[in-house]
């Protein structure tokens, strides 16, 4: 009776252990998905009120202009905001653009008038952060960070006259879960905070 009632639990325990497995598993992954979207929004927003400032004129990726204070700020580059998640294994890819009038390589763009326009991810990589990064003036007319536009255009980024400022975090995201049972399942989040220059 013995033997029976041991064996009994067995076959129980290993019908109902991958269930239970599994919903642990599932649990600790979506927890670990809410903390990455809340760093992902904090980014977001620390990176647009840096943007509205004057120091940042010219590039996202310099540290910014602002060695002429009376104490200077040690303030770093804007992209740098989205590394808050490199401790949680996710890389960042920020790249300027080829031209003015168009976003970096991994996104396509679909502009919106003067409101912020829809970005959709290209070719992304697993749990990889994509920032974009770029101003609406008040005519509807989006402008990219360029570096090599910058003798036709005169300024690459951040031009005066109050104009909107958009940034745009993207993280393409696999659960760990997925990766465990090889399901190609990715979750893109995002987080897209706007702000208006402050010159």
């Amino acid at each position: 009776m013995v033997r029976k009632r041991t064996g009994q639990a067995l076959v129980e325990f290993a019908l109902v252990a991958p269930i239970v497995l599994l919903l642990i598993g599932a649990t600790v992954d979506m927890g670990r998905g809410m903390l990455l979207y809340g760093l992902l929004t904090g980014a977001s927003r620390d990176t647009a009120r840096q943007a509205t400032l004057a120091y940042y004129s010219g590039s996202n990726t310099l540290p910014p202009d602002c060695s002429a204070l009376t104490t200077p700020c040690g303030l770093t580059s804007l992209v740098n905001s989205a590394h808050l998640l490199d401790p949680l294994g996710v890389s960042v890819v920020y790249a300027d653009s080829g031209a003015i009038s168009s976003p970096p390589g991994y996104g396509s763009y679909v502009a919106n008038g003067t409101e912020p326009g829809k970005i959709t991810l290209t070719g992304a990589a697993t749990n990889t952060v994509y920032v974009f990064i770029y101003e609406i003036d008040a005519a509807g007319t989006t402008r990219w960070s360029c570096s090599a536009c910058v003798a036709v255009s005169g300024k690459a980024v951040r031009m005066p006259g109050h104009q909107r400022v958009v940034v745009d975090l993207k993280l393409s995201w696999q659960p760990v879960l997925a990766h465990l049972l090889g399901l190609p399942a990715t979750i893109t989040f995002d987080s897209q905070t706007v702000d208006r220059i402050e010159y």
